[in-house]
Order: C-alpha cells, then sequence, then structure tokens
C-alpha cells in the first residue's frame, strides 16, 4: 500500500513538473512575441527614423574630352533621426552609393556606430574620382541641360546592416537600403549661384 501511495505521489509530482514547465514555457514565448511584435511595429512606423540629405558640395562633375570618363567630387551629408523612446540602433554596416543616369559612380564606407534613442545623428561621406560611364543619346542630352544649369540630378543608396537595442537585448540583423534623389549644384557654377541645397528626404526599404 505504500509503495503504491508512494507511486502516485511521484506521478503526481511529474505531472506538476511539466504543468509548470508547460506555463513557463508559455509565457516566455508570450514574451517573446510581443517583444518581437512591438519591435517590428516600431521599425516600421514611417516616423519611427528618418534619413535626411541634409547638405552637399558638389566642386567637380566633367566629362573627359573624348565623353567616357566622368570626373566627379561630391560630399553629402546625411542626418539620422531616431524618434523611438526605447529602442537604440546599431549601424553595423553603413555603406553609401551615388548613381548618375543608373550608373554607378562610387561608394563609401562610414565605420560601425550606435545611435540611442531619441536622438539625431549626422553622418557625412565624401566620393572623388573618376568612373567609365557611357551616355546614350537622352543621357548625354540630359547631361547637357544639367551642365547649363549647373544642377546636377544623382541617386542615392544607402545600403545598412542594423541591429535593434531594447534595454540590453539585442536583436538579429535588418539589412534596410535607404533611397534619395538629390539635385546639387555644381560649386564653380553661376547660373544658379545663390539659390543652395535643399534638403531632401529619403525613402526606408525593407
Amino acid at each position: 500500500m505504500c509503495c503504491l501511495c508512494g507511486c502516485c505521489e511521484s506521478i503526481v509530482k511529474l505531472l506538476w513538473a511539466v504543468i509548470a514547465f508547460a506555463i513557463n514555457s508559455l509565457i516566455t514565448l508570450v514574451i517573446i512575441v510581443c517583444t518581437v511584435s512591438f519591435i517590428v511595429w516600431a521599425m516600421l512606423r514611417h516616423d519611427a527614423v528618418k534619413f535626411r540629405v541634409q547638405g552637399a558640395e558638389l566642386t567637380q562633375f566633367t566629362f573627359d574630352p573624348d565623353n567616357t570618363n566622368l570626373h566627379y567630387n561630391l560630399s553629402l551629408g546625411f542626418s539620422i533621426r531616431n524618434s523611438n523612446s526605447r529602442l537604440g540602433i546599431h549601424y553595423d554596416r553603413f555603406d553609401a552609393r551615388i548613381y548618375y543616369d543608373h550608373h554607378r559612380l562610387a561608394a563609401a564606407s562610414v565605420p560601425p556606430f550606435y545611435q540611442g534613442h531619441k536622438s539625431t545623428v549626422a553622418v557625412g561621406t565624401v566620393f572623388q574620382g573618376q568612373n567609365l560611364v557611357l551616355l546614350g543619346d537622352r543621357g548625354r542630352g540630359r547631361f547637357e541641360d544639367e551642365r547649363r544649369s549647373g544642377v546636377y540630378g544623382l541617386d542615392v543608396e544607402l545600403k545598412l546592416r542594423t541591429r535593434l537595442m531594447f534595454g540590453l537585448v539585442n536583436t538579429w540583423r535588418f539589412k534596410p537600403r535607404v533611397r534619395c534623389g538629390v539635385k546639387v549644384q555644381l560649386s564653380s557654377s553661376d547660373a544658379v549661384r545663390g539659390s543652395g541645397f535643399q534638403s531632401t528626404d529619403c525613402r526606408i526599404h525593407f
């Protein structure tokens, strides 16, 4: 009889242990789901993180006499606003690229950095060099129009690798891309001197 009671007691303890484990696992799962949902919601908010080209200076943008090599010297200043009150952002990779008429001209990298919550960070990049750019008739016509006006249209792309930080917890890595279209006045141009650069908002793509 005692043996039977001891066996029943062991079974009851085992059942309680299984139930307790199941409850703890369920609570942990709910916490993880809620945390991930909050992080994703915070990340996907349109006004959560804003990228803006705050400043630009173009001191050279000319073709060689044979119209094949494009020489350029461009400085860009980015402003990144993190309006989240609880999330920080690790930028493990920050690569900037510029394009003209769908031709990639150059790339520049920024060392990794961390942005705290409710903060604004300024990031600067410089693109200088030359690249082979073969324009068609339409592209050549566009370049001539922009040369006369002194203002050139360029596309900027940022390739990022980021991690969000919530308290002491870091999330997995996200790889968003940021795209900006800017119009920059050539510094040596008198066509529209004094107009200055108009800051430009960028679009984030996850």
